[in-house]
């Protein structure tokens, strides 16, 4: 059996409580990702069962269904809440989320019951921009033919730079001249400034660069922006 297919499947026969994406979360996925992503195959884990994570969800299973709704209302957030900023040194903690193909794993303290419930009017944080980075990879995943992602791809990029979130957008470059994690990284950001800072001028920026892949206008207008 091939290496990643055996880490997979131990994964997942460890997983925690598992459940499909809700209706607030497939809204936001195609207003983001459009036909691009398949959001009937996403399945939203809770830990991995042989982690001792110390924090049980309070509530699992299916949000209630909510409308697409009206023009959003901005949380007030701190000036520098979206800003990314290199790490001054190489350090590893296990991650608040994974993906693995079409799988997202949260840790028990991050899981959320419905990471965009309330949206458009309002938006959580940080379960909104953390689901949003780890759909980026099922993205990632789902698209393959065209991005050359692979789980052990991106978890080698992960342990042989110091710090594979940050990036450098002057010159605006490809999105897919990116590294895998930069790649979230970019659009957790752009996300971030859509819901909580909607007027800094990087979220033009940060669309430039996304808009030749992703429908990034049509998803500002679903925010009411």
């Amino acid at each position: 059996m091939r290496a990643p297919l055996f880490l997979f499947s131990l994964v997942l026969a460890l997983s925690g409580c598992a459940r499909t994406m809700t209706v607030n979360e497939q809204i936001f996925a195609k207003n983001l990702f459009g036909p691009t992503l398949d959001t009937s195959e996403v399945i939203v884990t809770a830990g991995v069962g042989i982690i001792p994570l110390p924090v049980k969800p309070r509530r699992l299973g299916p949000a209630p269904e909510v409308a697409e709704a009206a023009p959003a209302k901005v949380i007030k957030a701190p000036d520098d809440l979206c800003v990314r900023r290199p790490s001054p040194r190489r350090e590893w903690n296990w991650p608040a989320a994974f993906v693995l193909d079409n799988n997202i794993f949260f840790s028990f303290k991050y899981y959320p019951f419905d990471a965009f419930e309330g949206l458009p009017e309002t938006a959580k944080y940080p379960a909104s921009i953390l689901m949003a980075h780890e759909l980026v990879h099922v993205w990632q995943w789902q698209n393959r033919d065209i991005t050359g992602y692979s789980p052990l791809l991106g978890g080698h990029e992960s342990l042989n730079s110091r710090d594979p979130y940050y990036y450098e957008s002057a010159g605006l470059p490809e999105f897919l001249s990116f590294g895998y994690e930069q790649q979230a990284a970019i659009v957790e950001d752009f996300v971030c400034y859509a819901l909580f800072d909607p007027e800094d001028p990087v979220i033009d920026e940060l669309a430039a660069i996304l808009r030749p892949v992703l429908p990034v206008d049509r998803f500002l207008a679903s925010l009411g922006r």
